[in-house]
């Protein structure tokens, strides 16, 4: 119940007279005189149907992408014979708390010939640290008698990863999963630092535009 209500509240809002809804302060059970007079001021404004086609290409892609990533940076770590193996965990924490800044950043892309793309709104934050030792904790916790086994019968490591270490880190790789797409769909600062076509901007930028043109 604590979930749906939030949710049908701004459903019965959005069907709902704009006059009689600044006038209510009590949650929605039904809407105030129905109109669809906010849909359709939606759908004629092209910029927010491209927009939420952006967004969904970014989520899309970009969390296959990150998960993909993730998926493979969390298997090698998690090998307890990979070299330098503490020495690079400590390099990927230490970006958890410390940046080179946003000029740097900004330098970086610019350097790449990623301003103005796609890419740079999926690519440069593809892989989250946190997320990344997620996925190592939960692989580095499977018994390592499974890949020992494998190993005998002849599978090469990426074998191993694909049929035997993710399916067994499933549900973990469903959250993580879950994660990088809600952090796509909610993200914006990127996409207003790199991008400056109006045909490129994710859903959120379009509704920031929109709210400080507003205020």
């Amino acid at each position: 119940v604590i979930c749906v209500i939030p949710v049908l509240h701004v459903i019965f809002a959005s069907f709902s007279d704009p006059r009689q809804l600044l006038n209510n302060s009590g949650i929605l059970l039904a809407p105030l005189g129905f109109t669809v007079q906010g849909y359709e001021l939606i759908f004629s404004n092209s910029v927010i149907v491209t927009g939420y086609l952006n967004t969904l290409l970014y989520v899309l892609v970009g969390t296959a992408l990150s998960t993909g990533l993730t998926i493979m940076g969390g298997y090698a770590l998690s090998r307890k014979n990979l070299y330098w193996g503490k020495v690079i965990m400590f390099l990927i924490t230490f970006t958890m708390f410390f940046s080179g800044g946003l000029i740097p950043f900004y330098l970086l892309i610019n350097d790449l010939g990623m301003m103005n793309t796609r890419a740079a709104v999926i690519v440069p934050s593809a892989v989250n640290a946190f997320n990344l030792i997620i996925m190592r904790t939960s692989m580095k916790n499977l018994p390592e008698s499974i890949e020992e086994s494998a190993l005998i019968d002849g599978a090469n490591p990426f074998t191993i990863m694909a049929r035997i270490v993710v399916p067994l880190s499933s549900a973990t790789v469903a959250v993580i999963a879950l994660f990088y797409a809600v952090g796509i769909w909610n993200s914006w600062f990127n996409a207003s630092i790199f991008l400056t076509n109006r045909r490129l901007y994710p859903l959120q930028l379009v509704l920031k535009e929109i709210l400080v043109s507003s205020d």
